[in-house]
């Protein structure tokens, strides 16, 4: 016993460097990855480190915890959901691919076990914090000289690829990358705060160089995250301390200034390009329907001619699995190119669909929810927009939305669970605010705080930070790291 014990303290004390390690590794595995795509290569090396690092992770955690009952805990949980989601599986219809699904199911976990090895951590050794913020403040380094590398190279894949609009850099996932910036980016300004506390050029660098990342990355979240963190993070300097007030402007001004150049933005060049497709598509879908004698002002018809051509667009992998008639039903007849040709919406009718079956051969699909290929059609004909032609090729209805795809594919008890967590941590985090607010309040606290709400919206707004492992990994520090903050044995920051 004694021998454990003295294992357990040289483990806590190195705890720090092996969460630094942990951080610095992640943007390096996302290169890594980009570059296996690029060349065809299998992601199986870099699959097998992300596990490694989360089976370390759990272990380190188990190893120093005095609370070992919420390990065994979870992994009973876990079996339990897991038991039902395969069961709901083969009850509806057979397992079509258990390896594809369990690893999905996998990617989705990974989340709550990383979030409370990392609690472990900054519970056993408190220093770990601050090798986390240093580790984040890396992570960013990294990203954005991964960024400037592909510029300067002419390598860089765009964020709308299609278009070549937007800064991405060597990284494969666009929403799981824009929620990664916008995650850091009110964190490395909260970081400047504290090493410099007095000086304001620093502070003005940070926010340029986290909020410049998020104006170039060019999407809508991105944008509206830069003025989130620039407003929020100007107030919260004032909140704290008054005489501070020339880092609260510098910071604020930085902000403004990238939000007044909007007309000239990736965002906006994007947005003009898709109110200018979107005028094309309405034109190629009226004139489908009206081969088959539909006017091009109608927005419905009972044609079902008319509407077979008008949703062989967009849908007709959802006509394949359902049949035109529960489609068209669904969608309430419309020649409208702006819901037919809308990928998210056209995502959440097919695993809407996809349920209602499901349902009606098992009672446990909505709690324990569908298995990912169900939201998969191997082979239909796919119109590409761009080159206006027609592949014959597989399609995904993986929703374009975490809390949508958690919904579907775990059920409402995935669902549940993964709400509870998020929603246990930011009410214990708003609790110390209301309850502790002198003791607990500072632009580091509302950094975190604001770092959570961001990463909440993305998952409201995209399918980036629940069910995608680079994303997820830095939800779940910032899970860690609020709950941190929020003890009330915690310093103030």
């Amino acid at each position: 016993m004694n021998s454990y014990r003295r294992f357990v303290e040289k483990l806590t004390r190195r705890l720090p460097l092996l969460v630094l390690l942990f951080c610095v590794l992640q943007p390096l595995l996302d290169v890594i990855g980009y570059w296996q795509q690029v060349w065809g290569l299998s992601n199986l090396p870099t699959m097998l480190v992300r596990l490694c690092l989360l089976l370390i992770g759990l272990l380190l955690g188990f190893a120093v915890t005095d609370r070992k009952w919420l390990y065994f805990s979870l992994a009973a949980l876990l079996f339990c959901y897991l038991s039902g989601h395969i069961c709901a599986c083969v009850q509806n219809g057979g397992y079509l691919n258990w390896e594809q699904d369990l690893t999905d199911q996998a990617r989705t976990l990974v989340l709550p076990v990383t979030a409370l090895s990392m609690i472990s951590l900054l519970r056993k050794n408190p220093d770990c914090f601050g090798a986390l913020k240093k580790g984040l403040m890396l992570d960013l380094g990294i990203i954005l000289a991964v960024e400037l590398l592909s510029l300067v190279t002419g390598t860089d894949p765009h964020t709308y690829e299609e278009k070549g609009i937007g800064l991405r850099g060597w990284f494969i996932w666009t929403s799981p990358q824009s929620a990664i910036l916008s995650i850091l980016a009110p964190l490395a300004v909260a970081w400047a705060l504290e090493r410099w506390p007095d000086r304001i050029l620093p502070v003005t660098g940070a926010a340029l160089l986290s909020f410049g990342a998020l104006y170039f990355y060019g999407t809508r979240l991105a944008y509206l995250s830069l003025a989130a963190a620039g407003l929020g993070m100007a107030a919260a300097i004032l909140l704290s301390d008054r005489r501070r007030w020339r880092q609260a402007l510098a910071v604020f001004l930085c902000a403004g200034l990238f939000c007044a150049l909007y007309p000239v933005s990736p965002m906006q060049r994007n947005r003009s390009a898709v109110e200018a497709n979107a005028k094309i598509k309405q034109e190629r879908v009226s004139a489908a329907a009206a081969r088959f004698g539909v006017e091009g002002d109608e927005i419905h018809t009972e044609n079902s001619e008319a509407l077979s051509a008008a949703y062989h667009y967009n849908l007709q992998g959802m006509v394949d699995t359902f049949g035109l008639e529960r489609v068209a039903e669904r969608y309430h007849n419309t020649l409208k190119a702006d819901q037919i040709c809308d990928d998210r919406l056209m995502k959440l009718n097919y695993c809407s669909l996809a349920m209602e079956d499901a349902a009606r051969n098992t009672g446990l699909a909505p709690l324990f929810g569908l298995e990912i290929a169900r939201t998969r059609v191997e082979q239909t004909q796919v119109y590409r927009f761009e080159t206006d032609d027609w592949a014959t090729e597989a399609e995904s209805y993986d929703p374009e939305n975490d809390f949508y795809g958690v919904r579907y594919l775990c059920g409402w008890i995935g669902l549940l669970l993964l709400g509870a967590l998020l929603l246990w941590i930011g009410l214990r985090a708003l609790l110390a605010l209301a309850t502790r607010w002198k003791t607990t309040f500072s632009p580091t606290y509302a950094a975190w705080l604001g770092a959570f709400a961001i990463a909440v919206a993305y998952a409201f707004g995209t399918a980036s930070v629940l069910r995608r492992n680079n994303a997820s990994v830095y939800l779940a520090v910032v899970l860690a790291g609020l709950w941190h903050l929020s003890r009330r044995s915690a310093k103030k920051e």
